[in-house]
């Protein structure tokens, strides 16, 4: 059922209507979709194994058309050159039109990639995003950001291109592993301290129920906190959708997660874990700075902990090779590394007066804080 329907306005007149509701798939796809002459639906095996719903057989009774299944590895290794040209190819020995649309039914690396591949091919088919991950929902599907990995880097190849529809499904949610579910929730922590202390409060609030991550018989709190992000994206995408200004907020602890992510090769920690050391390293570089009060920043590692994020064991990193992958980040402005900093609950800003020597400095804090231990 729907109980939501929301809609982001961008750029040409474009809208992306987007639902959020509980076994809303099929009806949002036949009521919100137009036809197409094929659909190629983008997927990964084990996400089909896991998650127990047959996507295909929705996807050929909302539609009656010719559906293809295209599936991709786990991982962030399916964000690549090569995958985009396999994808490509496959989509092009089928047969493929203007007319045609590619569904992206799976977590951040599979809406990123399906984005891509609709936003180049033939430039441009339409696309739909079907996120099955927390992360996805709130963050990753929403907004129009593709793209792909490069060995310098994350997602530093891409394009700006809005879906025709987003649907999410929190019954779908289910059957994450609380991992998975950890690692989203960095994404939800984010929008409470870059600019909705409402929902930062609501987080404090309700933990003690949140952290069991149980979406069904938790179903109102969880829509309730879905829908929150999922407007605080929408608030800032239709602000900003290019990223000129107001978006870059949205990269709150990314610039040091990204880097994490990608000095570690991108398959030792999870996207949200690397957010949310990011978030503490920015917390700290805020303080050294004079920015946020000491009693705001220990709020933000207080919900950290809360969330158990300082149960996880940040390895030992290497700090020179760190600091070259962040100096290619795709924030970096005139030579220049952007830091979004907090400067209250709910408020940050950005800074290009962040100095090696601030990172560093970062690094060895968060190296102390997410120690696997218990403080």
């Amino acid at each position: 059922m729907i109980l939501h329907n929301l809609s982001l306005s961008s750029g040409n007149r474009h809208k992306t209507a987007i639902t959020v509701g509980s076994k809303c798939i099929e009806e949002s796809l036949t009521s919100l979709t137009t036809q197409s002459k094929r659909v190629f639906v983008l997927s990964q095996e084990s996400l089909l194994k896991d998650s127990g719903y047959d996507i295909m057989s929705v996807v050929k009774s909302a539609y009656h058309s010719d559906c293809h299944l295209i599936l991709v590895a786990d991982g962030e290794s399916a964000k690549s050159m090569t995958t985009y040209t396999q994808c490509l190819n496959h989509i092009f020995d089928i047969g493929v039109e203007r007319g045609d649309t590619i569904i992206g039914f799976g977590g951040g690396v599979v809406t990123d990639l399906a984005g891509f591949i609709a936003s180049t091919c033939l430039r441009g088919i339409k696309l739909i995003n079907i996120p099955t991950t927390l992360l996805a929902q709130v963050d990753a599907a929403i907004g129009g950001k593709t793209g792909i990995n490069h060995p310098s880097g994350k997602n530093l190849i891409g394009s700006f291109y809005q879906p025709h529809l987003i649907i999410n499904d929190i019954a779908i949610l289910a059957s994450l592993p609380k991992e998975e579910s950890q690692s989203g929730f960095a994404e939800i922590i984010k929008y409470g301290i870059i600019q909705d202390r409402d929902l930062f409060d609501l987080l404090l609030a309700e933990a003690n129920t949140i952290i069991k991550f149980d979406y069904i018989a938790d179903h109102d709190l969880w829509l309730n906190i879905i829908t929150k992000s999922i407007k605080n994206k929408i608030y800032v995408v239709e602000e900003d959708e290019k990223e000129s200004s107001l978006r870059a907020i949205l990269n709150f602890g990314h610039t040091i997660g990204h880097g994490i992510e990608a000095l570690f090769g991108y398959n030792m920690y999870k996207h949200g874990f690397c957010v949310a050391f990011g978030m503490c390293a920015a917390t700290y570089i805020a303080v050294k700075k004079s920015l946020i009060s000491q009693d705001m920043a220990t709020a933000i590692y207080r919900i950290l902990n809360v969330y158990d994020y300082h149960r996880i064991s940040l390895d030992s990193i290497h700090k020179d090779r760190l600091l070259a992958i962040i100096a290619r980040d795709k924030k970096v402005k005139d030579s220049k590394i952007r830091f979004v900093l907090p400067t209250h609950i709910g408020k940050v800003i950005v800074s290009p007066d962040v100095s090696e020597s601030d990172i560093i400095a970062s690094i060895e804090f968060i190296e102390s804080f997410f120690t696997g231990v218990t403080p």
